[in-house]
């Protein structure tokens, strides 16, 4: 195969030698993809001293057969009551094959079987990528997508994981038994260091108040998606501390992984996550990044098939606000704005494209371009997503600063606070506590006035407000 020696001279449009083992059909893919899939958990079962049940033969033969409906089924099979429960002998190494054969399934049928779309997708991130690689897909399609067009090729080039499953003792050990003589894996001890590092960095104050923490009876527990993924996070840091030097790293992005940002720079479809911070991002790297993404999305909106596929809309939106997430760290607002309206194209309902825009603008005290996009992103929203969007509307007006007519009203209010009857002063301080956090600096500048009682009043407020963002009094 000649990829590795031309995956850097395009980031996906010239390139087709490197998948010439495919035939183009995702769907015939996907079933030579679970045939392997199959091939390894009968291998890792022997390797292991582990029992592949035979409901699980029976999963990977529907899928080998690409009978949909049947291999919905027999995963079903493979579960009990409850989430996320399944049969106990495939607690361990086995399930992820599992999962991944299933995964690449249901990416098929999500994005309604649309070779063409899924090929704009795996074939740039793959070829854009050198042999030898470190790829954590995060999203699903990010996942098992990729994972299924690495896999059925001749040699696999790249080593394809998933940031949002490290903190799961099963899925890393699987990584252990099939990558573990080319890769460090975090062992039992390694996850249990780095829950620990989590729990104390919460204890501490430096991971915030909603990072998901119980402490019941003396034990420990992390809950929520936030508390596991910053684990996930703490993981992939070791990962790559650990590999960098004998691998180059990338990362299709999922949730924020913190750390990460002062590492990356926006790569085609995904982000390569550097060896050491950069200072700034690179020139070239920005001028390519938008020349690329200016094309790319002119081809998807030309693409048959693209404007009716809310699977793919939703996976090239959110792509492309990751790479905005990377502009907007460091700063570089008009090439994030620009990044930002591009995911926004290619789906105005994405929540995320819509949110960070508009976070981007407020963090930039630009709140009537914040209000634009949300109020814009209620009138084509979901249903379900309308009350969560116009809650942050609400949000928005509350952080915003006063102007010139609400400064004189917030004035004439808090000269009210001293007035003799108790109704006024009563109404007075519910018309301030009305407007939020925005008459802090006004109560500030009146915090040490010499009424004691309107001090008082003052002092109360401002404790009020400051609990409202997240400012300890």
């Amino acid at each position: 195969m000649r990829r590795a020696a031309i995956a850097w001279l395009c980031w996906g449009w010239a390139i087709s030698v490197a998948f010439a083992e495919m035939d183009g059909d995702f769907g015939a893919d996907v079933r030579k993809f679970s045939s392997l899939r199959h091939q390894l958990a009968i291998d890792l079962a022997k390797q292991l001293d582990l029992s592949l049940p035979e409901k699980a033969h029976e999963f990977f033969k529907a899928a080998e057969a690409g009978d949909w409906s049947s291999v919905s089924n027999r995963f079903q099979d493979l579960k009990l009551p409850g989430p996320y429960s399944i049969i106990p002998e495939l607690r361990n190494e086995l399930w992820s094959p599992v999962l991944e054969t299933l995964g690449g399934y249901e990416q098929w049928v999500e994005w309604k079987k649309d070779s063409a779309l899924l090929k704009m997708f795996y074939q740039p991130v793959l070829t854009s990528m050198p042999k030898g690689s470190v790829y954590f897909g995060g999203t699903d399609p990010g996942r098992f997508v990729i994972t299924t067009a690495n896999a059925i090729k001749q040699a696999p080039d790249v080593y394809c994981l998933t940031q949002n499953a490290l903190a799961d003792g099963t899925y890393t050990a699987y990584l252990r038994a099939v990558f573990g003589k080319d890769l460090w894996i975090p062992s039992e001890q390694d996850m249990q260091r780095a829950f620990q590092q989590y729990v104390g960095e919460v204890q501490a104050g430096k991971r915030g108040k909603s990072s998901g923490i119980e402490i019941v009876e003396g034990r420990v527990t992390v809950t929520g998606v936030m508390g596991v993924m910053q684990i996930n996070g703490i993981l992939a840091r070791m990962i790559v501390e650990h590999n960098q030097d004998a691998h180059p790293f990338f990362i299709e992005e999922s949730y924020v992984i913190e750390w990460m940002y002062p590492h990356l720079e926006p790569h085609g479809l995904i982000l390569k996550l550097n060896k050491t911070p950069l200072k700034e991002l690179p020139e070239e790297t920005t001028r390519r990044d938008m020349e690329f993404w200016k094309t790319f999305v002119a081809k998807l909106h030309q693409q048959p098939g693209f404007g009716t596929n809310p699977a793919a809309q939703k996976t090239f939106a959110k792509l492309r606000c990751a790479s905005a997430g990377v502009y907007a760290f460091r700063k570089r607002y008009k090439e994030a704005e620009t990044a930002f309206q591009q995911a926004l194209t290619l789906c105005p309902i994405s929540p995320e494209a819509n949110y960070r825009l508009a976070k981007m603008y407020a963090d930039q005290d630009e709140y009537e371009q914040a209000r634009s996009v949300i109020t814009k992103y209620i009138t084509v929203a979901p249903a379900d997503a309308v009350e969560t969007a116009k809650e942050s509307l609400r949000q928005l007006d509350k952080a915003r600063p006063l102007l010139a007519g609400e400064i004189k009203e917030v004035k004439e209010l808090i000269s009210q606070l001293g007035a003799k009857e108790f109704s006024t002063r009563r109404e007075a301080r519910k018309k301030l506590a009305a407007f939020g956090p925005r008459v802090l600096p006004q109560l500030h500048q009146q915090q040490n006035t010499k009424d004691p009682e309107v001090r008082g009043t003052i002092w109360e407020l401002i404790e009020q407000l400051e609990r409202e963002t997240g400012i300890e009094p």
